[in-house]
């Protein structure tokens, strides 16, 4: 009767449900600490501004940097396993936080540690999702993408209670629980499943997918819309900052993204699940156009346009998260989804850099009145983005079709 129940659990959708809910209630901790580490690093632990400007270039490298790496532990290790060793791994960096204290090198130990767990949590959560038997790719990883916009909406207006209590460091161990908590259930209810490969991944398998020529198009495709994503964290408070507004305004527009992104995924996912690789290649290149032509409104001065322009680029992220680790799994051969979801990764942190780069363009611009041509510059990302899509539109629907219809084949040889 046990072993029944377990096999109906792992074929059902409890798999996918345990990662989305236990994702959610790991980010809330991670949101109700992260955006405020700054503010405690530089008032109370007596960091520089240059020393905290690395420890968060050190937690942007090991968090997005090490995504082909822990692409590759998920795949060779199994990916339940990877998840709960990234999650262990961010306890106990939360709990170094906790009473880091002031010296620089512990706290870049911790740092790299909770980039390196993130990493290896992030991919192994949505190799789970991506491998699911029941619930559909691309619905469960909205799912996925709706709790992490959910706990960015709740996290911060915990921690900014914290941080008003100056209660902060309780938050790190609050934050070390919850991801304890996530980990201890997913080593019980994940227990079994997704696990090591029965021909093992070697290592050389990270430098061959580089040559998959699908692959590497649709990352760099991506590029572009992670680009255009990031400039909420750039771009919108800059904007708001240049136009003299209220600050204030930062945190109802981030707020109000979340509301927005968390609402439009959750009435496009089930659709999207019903499309096939080219209806879902047509929302990835409609997503580059809504979000370019969002960004465009922030011409216009005045917190009405503004306000438009959230929520089009919301819904532009809305559309282009819904689609994009689904085609890359869809690209992925048999026992390779994680290592394919790393690649994912990479043009994620490649984007995010990227648009730190361009982005650093805009006092220049403001400078010399030309911040039309600043917004026109991301209008073209996404329209050139799109462009590229419908271009390849054929050819990577092929890929991936083909890929689809072999992989049975494929995996059944694997376990022969």
């Amino acid at each position: 009767m046990t072993t029944v129940k377990a096999t109906a659990f792992a074929q059902g959708r409890g798999p996918a449900y345990v990662v989305i809910l236990g994702r959610f209630m790991t980010n809330i901790g991670f949101f109700m600490v992260i955006p405020f580490l700054a503010v405690y690093l530089t008032r109370h632990a007596g960091m520089s501004s240059l020393q905290t400007g690395l420890l968060f270039a050190l937690l942007e490298f090991t968090r997005r940097g090490l995504g082909i790496p822990a692409g590759w532990a998920s795949d060779r290790f199994g990916a339940a396993r990877v998840l709960v060793l990234g999650l262990l791994v961010e306890v106990v960096a939360y709990l170094v936080f906790a009473v880091a204290g002031r010296g620089f090198w512990l706290w870049a130990g911790a740092v790299a540690l909770i980039g390196l767990g993130g990493s290896l949590n992030n991919n192994g959560s949505r190799s789970v999702l991506a491998s699911a038997k029941s619930g559909g790719v691309a619905a469960n990883l909205s799912r996925y993408y709706v709790s992490i916009n959910g706990a960015a909406l709740i996290g911060p207006l915990i921690g900014t209670a914290l941080m008003a209590s100056g209660a902060i460091r309780a938050g790190f161990v609050v934050a070390a629980a919850l991801h304890l908590v996530f980990a201890a259930v997913s080593a019980v209810l994940l227990r079994g499943m997704h696990g090591a490969n029965a021909t093992p991944v070697r290592p050389a398998a990270m430098a061959e997918a580089l040559r998959d020529r699908a692959l590497m198009l649709f990352c760099a495709l991506a590029v572009g819309g992670w680009f255009l994503i990031t400039q909420y964290r750039i771009a919108l408070p800059l904007t708001i900052v240049e136009q003299k507004l209220s600050a204030d305004l930062v945190g109802l527009l981030t707020a109000g993204n979340a509301v927005v992104v968390m609402i439009a995924v959750t009435l496009v996912g089930s659709r999207i699940e019903r499309r096939g690789t080219a209806g879902r290649l047509d929302v990835f290149a409609l997503s580059g156009v809504v979000l370019g032509g969002g960004w465009l409104l922030c011409a216009v001065d005045g917190v009405s346009p503004i306000v438009a322009s959230v929520i089009v680029t919301s819904v532009g992220e809305s559309l282009f998260c819904g689609v994009v680790d689904a085609i890359v799994a869809g690209l992925a051969p048999p026992g390779r989804i994680g290592l394919y979801l790393g690649y994912s990764t990479m043009a994620w942190g490649a984007g995010g850099v990227l648009g730190g780069f361009i982005a650093g363009g805009f006092d220049l611009a403001a400078d010399h009145g030309a911040l039309l041509l600043f917004w026109l510059v991301l209008a073209l990302i996404g329209a050139g983005s799109a462009l590229g899509t419908r271009a390849a539109r054929a050819s990577l629907a092929g890929a991936v079709d083909a890929r689809q219809a072999a992989a049975p084949a494929e995996a059944g040889a694997a376990r022969t």
